[in-house]
């Protein structure tokens, strides 16, 4: 058993045991109705939100920037795939866990009669071996991006494919891989006869993680990295979220499916523009932000700032963003469709999004930068464009979620930062960026948390 499974059922027990919850009789009791649920839901579906909840529908022209005389010269760009299956885990639940819970809510359930039928009718729509697999709704979303891409850029980008203007990859998953196909089919308008290099399970650029043996066993491993979402599974908050869970359905419900739920709730919504899941309305405000914090902490202390080396490989795509944006001989348009865990490490790397104090359980009521729900949906892009200006000098800008964001450690009036300066910025870890260095020190044994 891994050692975070471990820990997660250590501090799924603690929760059991920290309260007893006295459970309303059927025929007594508040009946819940959820109101305005898309409200409720919207961008606080944590990694799993889709990304029609972050999109950027303005397509003005970026080609050129007012005022400057700054035209476009290249652009590099990563991509996380669309809206996905969820994993065999979740799926487990959603084929065995979910359908005991909706009968104890159509026979026992505190719900209002409308939405208590939307439970009646609900069915899972999905099979285990369809795990991690893209669907039609993340097509769509990668297809959309690509076409807005080209009505930002026009003329400046070639009609048709070009393999010495563009380069195009993906990892080696179906999600990424068709999730790449779309976007080429929204950028060109038609099906392109597309020269994709092979793709690589541990690609050194665009899936960094998989070879860093170090991080792997010092971070995603560790038991002390949960430590912070142990904390807030016991917390006041996280148990509010399990009463109110439990009363709503009329039976106890544990921190795990409870989990099962808010994932569920996520995903079904993802797949569909029209309809939010049946699972969204035992949710609350308060309730969802309370799973969408405990989602924060997940990927602030494994993917984001908790710990510099998770950081500091970003460095290997980022060797390669450089190589790209200076060298004449390289395509002029490069864009990588990837993973959560390539944006996440990428945006920490940059200093994005980073709040005065690390994220811990007692943060919860903070307003905060870090929040996966916006800045790690499913389709998130983070690409920068390199612009050529009329005195020969070159500017750089850089676009996360389709918006011009700023670069921390440039001027903050400036809409444009100059290229050299950027370079700069990241000089030092640049030149320190060797990955087979970084990842594999000798090990050094994890101390328990006690003894930390």
């Amino acid at each position: 058993m891994p050692p975070q499974t471990l820990s997660h059922i250590v501090s799924l027990l603690a929760v059991l045991v920290s309260f007893v919850l006295v459970l309303p009789s059927p025929a007594t009791g508040e009946r819940w109705c959820a109101h305005n649920p898309k409200d409720i839901i919207f961008r606080r579906l944590g990694t799993k939100t889709p990304y029609r909840h972050v999109q950027n529908k303005d397509v003005r022209s970026i080609a050129t920037v007012d005022g400057t005389g700054c035209s476009v010269s290249k652009i590099w760009g990563l991509f996380r795939h669309g809206t996905r299956n969820p994993s065999k885990s979740i799926i487990d639940h959603m084929l065995g866990t979910l359908p005991e819970l909706q009968r104890d809510i159509v026979e026992h359930g505190q719900m209002c009669r409308d939405q208590l039928e939307l439970f009646e009718q609900w069915q899972p729509r999905i099979k285990a071996e369809e795990a991690k697999l893209l669907v039609r709704e993340g097509g769509n979303e990668l297809y959309q991006l690509g076409q807005r891409m080209r009505k930002r850029f026009g003329s400046h980008l070639p009609e048709r494919y070009d393999g010495n203007a563009f380069r195009f990859k993906f990892t080696k998953t179906e999600r990424a891989e068709h999730s790449a196909r779309n976007f080429t089919r929204g950028l060109f308008g038609r099906d392109e006869p597309i020269d994709y290099p092979e793709a690589l399970s541990r690609d050194p650029v665009l899936r960094f993680y998989k070879g860093c043996e170090k991080w792997k066993r010092q971070v995603k491993e560790n038991p002390y990295s949960y430590r912070e979402m142990d904390r807030f599974a016991s917390s006041k908050e996280m148990r509010s979220v399990i009463e109110k869970l439990s009363k709503r359905i009329g039976t106890f419900v544990s921190p795990e499916e409870a989990h099962a739920i808010y994932q569920t709730c996520a995903f079904e919504t993802a797949w569909s523009e029209r309809n939010i899941s049946p699972w969204c309305l035992l949710f609350d405000k308060e309730s969802i932000s309370t799973m969408e914090y405990n989602e924060d902490l997940k990927y602030y202390w494994i993917d984001g700032y908790g710990y510099e080396l998770t950081y500091r490989q970003a460095c290997s795509a980022f060797g390669d963003m450089f190589a790209s944006l200076d060298d004449n001989g390289r395509a002029n348009f490069t864009f990588y469709f990837t993973h959560s865990g390539t944006l996440l490490k990428s945006i920490a790397f940059l200093n994005l999004y980073k709040d005065n104090e690390p994220l811990t359980a007692q943060h919860y009521r903070y307003k905060r930068k870090w929040r996966v729900s916006h800045i790690d949906a499913f389709g998130s892009n983070l690409y920068f464009v390199l612009y050529k200006c009329p005195n020969g000098t070159h500017s750089i800008a850089l676009y996360h979620q389709e918006r011009l964001t700023h670069i921390p450690g440039c001027p903050d009036d400036a809409l444009l930062c100059s290229y050299d300066h950027f370079k700069q910025l990241y000089a030092e870890r640049m030149q320190q960026c060797d990955l087979n260095t970084m990842c594999s020190e000798p090990h050094v044994p994890s101390l328990e948390k006690d003894e930390l």
